[in-house]
């Protein structure tokens, strides 16, 4: 493959598990759109699932396991499959004539910097969460050439770091519009037999802890002790089902909580009659799916954690509660069902702030400037000797140190 100037071929590199969810979606939907007249897309991944998706956008992918070193599954210490993704990853460099290197997430920087220095490419990390102190340090994250982070909050974790202010760019989310006005509308109260009397209350995310369902759940329960004829529908799956099972058995809500498992039409579903979004996350760096509610006139009910409050503007799109508050959540849930003309009045002010801050066509834009920025100054490809940050480095292995000694994760 030759590159000319008008011409660049990237690496887009994702580790993640085998699914489609936030940070899948995001790198899909960038090369959807990614500008083919000025940019060549190679995928390598470590998802059968992702490469699938990628082939089917007619783009090159390799497909293989990631390991990790000082990961925290075992094993930590397997340096022999490390040097060999090195020397792939060069390999693919040379192979493709790859002119930056895009890694959609942090753990492949582990080794992609090593690569970029060898090839004095430029490295972009695009960061969809939070990281401790010790993958912040052991995926070398403070050295990469630029930072992209999808809100203000994972941002400020390198902020706090002392890292230099200048390779750090809060890139938001862009939602692809087209998903929506192409794809069928399910309509879930025929699907499951509701009343037009319901108010029909949804949510979507894994079965885990950290998207707060069981919250979601004792909230339902508390507004329909106030009288309140809510219903909730949960898409998504992980570990935590059979204990949502038994929570929603317990409190004898079997008719009023429906689980859908995991879905690939949740574009279609927040098109089908809902009256409300609702989010118990713990914790969140930017709520892909808020947005995408927010873009089919749903009102919000979310907690004010993390990149929430960057998407949903409280009483103005939507209704921020405290986190971990149920109470909270079932007051919000009773003030829309109370005031149909109010939770109006949010959906329609969601779309348009969604049209204004959040489409695909607005990320894919800001990201391709950025790629243009990197690849016009030599300064921003690494080398052996740029690009090191002591002082961020420092100031981590400083906190991590300390969370060790107190007992904390970091």
């Amino acid at each position: 493959m030759i590159a000319t100037n008008n011409l660049r071929p990237i690496l887009f590199v994702h580790y993640g598990d085998d699914w489609i969810r936030g940070s899948e979606r995001c790198l899909l939907d960038l090369l959807s759109h990614l500008n083919r007249q000025k940019f060549i897309p190679i995928v390598w991944c470590n998802s059968t699932v992702m490469a699938e998706a990628v082939n089917k956008l007619k783009i090159e992918v390799i497909c293989q396991p990631f390991p990790l070193l000082f990961g925290w599954h075992a094993p930590i210490f397997d340096f022999i499959s490390f040097f060999k993704l090195v020397k792939h990853g060069i390999k693919l460099v040379e192979r493709y004539n790859i002119k930056l290197i895009h890694s959609n997430s942090g753990a492949p920087c582990q080794w992609l910097n090593i690569v970029a220095r060898h090839t004095k490419l430029p490295l972009v990390a695009h960061l969809h969460c939070r990281y401790p102190l010790r993958d912040r340090i052991t995926f070398g994250l403070h050295h990469v050439s630029q930072l992209f982070t999808v809100s203000n909050c994972v941002a400020q974790q390198f902020i706090n770091d002392c890292s230099d202010r200048q390779k750090i760019s809060v890139v938001l989310n862009g939602i692809d519009k087209a998903r929506f006005s192409q794809d069928k509308t399910l309509y879930l109260r025929q699907q499951l037999g509701l009343a037009s009397t319901d108010f029909l209350l949804f949510s979507a995310g894994s079965l885990i802890h950290r998207k707060g369902m069981d919250l979601l759940i004792s909230a339902v329960e508390i507004a329909r002790k106030n009288g309140i004829p809510a219903k909730l529908v949960i898409a998504g799956d992980g570990p935590c089902k059979a204990q949502l099972i038994e929570q929603i058995n317990q409190a004898g809500l079997c008719h009023q909580v429906f689980l859908l498992g995991e879905r690939n039409d949740i574009a279609q579903l927040l098109q089908g009659g809902i009256d409300v979004f609702l989010s118990g996350a713990r914790e969140e760096v930017f709520g892909l799916v808020l947005a995408e509610a927010g873009l089919n006139k749903l009102p919000v009910i979310a907690p004010a954690v993390g990149g929430i409050p960057e998407v949903i503007q409280d009483k103005r799109t939507g209704l921020l509660v405290p986190p971990q508050d149920p109470l909270q959540i079932a007051q919000a849930i009773e003030w829309l069902y109370r005031d149909p003309e109010f939770s109006h009045q949010l959906g329609v002010a969601a779309k348009k702030r969604v049209e204004q801050r959040f489409l695909i066509e607005q990320n894919v834009a800001v990201i391709e400037q950025h790629y243009l920025s990197l690849l016009q100054d030599q300064h921003n490809a690494l080398t052996w000797s740029s690009h090191w940050d002591p002082k961020a480095l420092i100031k981590s292995c400083g906190g991590f140190l300390f969370n060790k000694i107190i007992g904390q994760r970091g």
